[in-house]
């Protein structure tokens, strides 16, 4: 980690300190932030965001130049600038074939994608012609073909190449409602415990001559533990030099969308078994048995709202009261398209006027001023939802940590797929998400979650 990303991060704690200092001064005394200090903190959580992007665009970028190697020391004819590309050292071969990028995007997008496919067919086919020559073009133009440290490529598999993982971290995060969403922490180890705040130092009236009363702030730990999930599909091995950029689009766009599906449905829906990797997400917190009416945040709709076409502004107003004010600057509701349409644009559409006006002319979603997010994996049946949510709402940001221990890994089999002539590819990664901030049955969390009731 370089020094700019070090003092971002010290700024960015320091930030986030002096935000809970003045949400710990409101919770102490009961009372609604002053004018001055709303504007302090909502000033403090713009800067927070800031840092955030800050560091995850100087990680990348960190990442990026970590991926590259100089090239080996060897004369190379100049190719002709091909008008295609925006760099003369990479040039597209006008024989390639391509129907069009849908992972790739960018100026650079053709010239990415054809390096991404170029390392692809000299990893994953080393002994074929076409892998040779692949193997021969990328020492050439310095793109290193990179194994993992545990082995052979039926063993560890390769790291992506940086453009192509490049693009499967910008797919993920569009793919992906949980990783866009949440707090996501780099991992350099299969471990990592995060410091919480759980409390802060207490004040007290002293008398003159008397001794002020010692108390602490109290510290927790948000534990992660990296766990893999892995991808596998399979490709012809007729794979030729002409069609490596339609290969590499396709292997980015698969992987990216599977992993950021799996994030999803650990994030949100995972009940601590091994489909899920042991993870327990948000909405699956509160629909636990024993939880609903012990936990403040799994918040009852009223009696008979079992279907997602029942919901009123009667319980959405219940969630939003039950939300404490430190979660509300940065709060969202999340849920299905199918909720989103039988319950918010219903109740918009009730009300006419601005409401019918914005979903008219494709206003972003929004209720009662805060954004709605679109994720599938949550609630989307018309059959009752009883016991379990409808709906979900607050910031996510302050209520999960994400892990991510390593970069993408790719690996093949020759063998399993034998008989259609056919390889194997199978791509890794490793994470894990702890829902930390739920509450308790007395206070919400910064997640509340609307509960069916029959």
């Amino acid at each position: 980690m370089n020094d700019k990303i070090k003092e971002l991060r010290a700024d960015l704690e320091a930030c986030i300190e002096a935000a809970q200092d003045i949400q710990d001064a409101v919770d102490k005394d009961s009372r609604d932030f002053t004018l001055q200090e709303q504007e302090k903190f909502d000033g403090l959580m713009e800067k927070r965001e800031s840092l955030v992007g800050e560091i995850g665009r100087r990680e990348k970028l960190a990442a990026a130049k970590a991926a590259q190697v100089e090239p080996e020391v060897r004369k190379v004819t100049p190719a002709k600038p091909d008008t295609r590309t925006t760099s003369n050292r990479i040039e597209v071969p006008r024989a390639s074939r391509y129907g069009g990028l849908r992972a790739f995007k960018g100026a650079d997008a053709l010239r990415d994608a054809y390096i991404s496919g170029m390392y692809l067919l000299g990893a994953l086919f080393p002994d074929s012609e076409q892998g040779k020559r692949a193997r021969q073009w990328c020492r050439e133009h310095g793109v290193e073909i990179r194994a993992q440290s545990e082995g052979v490529n039926t063993a560890g598999g390769f790291l992506v190449p940086a453009p192509m993982l490049a693009t499967i971290i910008d797919l993920r995060e569009e793919y992906g409602v949980f990783r866009r969403e949440a707090n996501v922490v780099p991992m350099e180890r299969d471990t990592l415990s995060v410091p919480r705040r759980t409390g802060g130092l207490t004040a007290y009236f002293v008398a003159e001559n008397q001794a002020a009363t010692e108390s602490d702030a109290s510290w927790g730990q948000v534990n992660l533990t990296a766990r893999k999930v892995a991808t596998l599909t399979r490709m012809s091995t007729e794979i030729s030099e002409d069609a490596v950029i339609n290969m590499a689009d396709r292997l980015a766009a698969e992987i990216a969308y599977a992993f950021a599906y799996k994030e999803d449905l650990c994030g949100f829906l995972g009940d601590q078994s091994t489909t899920y990797g042991g993870i327990q997400g948000v909405a699956q917190y509160f629909a636990r048995t024993g939880v609903v009416d012990t936990f403040k945040g799994a918040v009852n709709a009223a009696s008979g709202h079992d279907l997602l076409s029942e919901v009123d502004k009667d319980d959405l107003a219940a969630c939003i009261g039950v939300l404490p004010t430190y979660a509300r600057p940065n709060a969202k509701w999340y849920c299905s398209q199918m909720a989103y349409s039988l319950v918010f644009e219903s109740l918009l559409m009730a009300q006419g006027g601005s409401g019918t006006n914005d979903l008219a002319n494709g206003a972003p979603p929004r209720y009662m001023g805060f954004p709605i997010v679109i994720s599938q994996v949550l609630a989307s049946t018309t059959s009752a939802c009883n016991n379990t949510h409808l709906l979900l709402f607050g910031d996510l940001r302050q209520a999960c940590t994400m892990g991510v221990s390593r970069d993408v890994t790719i690996a093949t089999t020759n063998d399993r797929y034998f008989e259609y002539d056919q390889v194997g590819i199978r791509g890794t990664e490793r994470f894990d998400i702890n829902f930390h901030e739920y509450g308790d049955a007395s206070n919400a969390g910064a997640m509340v979650a609307l509960i069916g009731n029959t």
